[in-house]
């Protein structure tokens, strides 16, 4: 559908946030995603395919947010809409994050690097929303201080938001996983559950897989970033290897897999 854009600003360095006013409310959950298209009136072919695009979360007016990191051709052209202009989009798409009783532990871990904190925020409200008595502790890392999103935003979602950039200009020296380590092995009560959710770049989940699954009570789930074309299992661009056999889609199957159930 064709939806028109109520705002689109940059809100850090190469970090923009774009604002959809769909015609009809959407219902969406914590970790979907759409496919989007910028409409060039000049040519309405340019750019041919769509880009998938974490949802960020949705106001209180229905509007659907986004936030985006500038990057290529599409992401320039992107960045240049204004207020009024329109978009093509196509969603919301794929599984979210699940956030059911039987999933959530006793405590709550949020981890995100860079742009993955693009759809942390909307699982962190509907987390404290529906857990308001569990505590939830985020992560969120970058390269510097330019790359942390939204950390006064999950402030007032969280019991602690920890801090961890490659160069140390804000909180600690290093990556998220490093301040998982020490979260879980100094401050995590290992009888109790911890459900950890994680969005962010493959070698991220990659050492997050390894060092939760060294300890017990411990279930993960991993939002994956993927190259797709169509988003809904039509391309066959997004594969993922399974655990057991044969592949997911990330567009279909997820972007939230259950971390022990892939290879990342």
């Amino acid at each position: 559908m064709r939806v028109r854009i109520a705002s689109n600003s940059c809100i850090k360095g190469t970090y923009y946030r774009i604002v959809l006013e769909p015609s009809f409310k959407v219902n969406i959950a914590p970790g979907q995603f759409v496919m989007l298209r910028p409409a060039t009136p000049c040519n309405s072919y340019d750019p041919l395919l769509p880009r998938p695009f974490s949802i960020h979360r949705v106001d209180q007016s229905g509007n659907i947010e986004i936030l985006y990191k500038v990057v290529g051709r599409v992401t320039t052209i992107l960045s240049m809409i204004v207020e009024g202009d329109e978009v093509d989009i196509l969603g919301p798409l794929g599984n979210g994050f699940p956030v059911n009783r039987e999933v959530v532990g006793d405590n709550i871990l949020i981890i995100a690097g860079g742009i993955g904190a693009a759809p942390i925020i909307g699982l962190g409200e509907t987390l404290r929303t529906n857990y308001p008595d569990r505590p939830i502790v985020i992560i969120l890392g970058g390269r510097g201080e330019a790359d942390l999103l939204c950390v006064e935003d999950l402030k007032k979602t969280a019991a602690e938001v920890i801090i961890t950039t490659n160069d140390g200009s804000v909180g600690i020296k290093g990556y998220v996983t490093d301040a998982l380590e020490e979260y879980l092995s100094r401050r995590c009560d290992p009888g109790l559950r911890t459900t950890v959710y994680a969005c962010g770049p493959s070698p991220m989940l990659q050492k997050i897989s390894e060092i939760t699954g060294t300890r017990r009570n411990i279930e993960t789930y991993f939002s994956l970033e993927a190259n797709m074309a169509c988003g809904i299992g039509l391309c066959m661009g997004c594969a993922v290897k399974r655990r057991d056999r044969g592949y997911y889609l990330v567009c279909k199957d997820g972007p939230v897999f259950r971390g022990d159930t892939i290879v990342l």
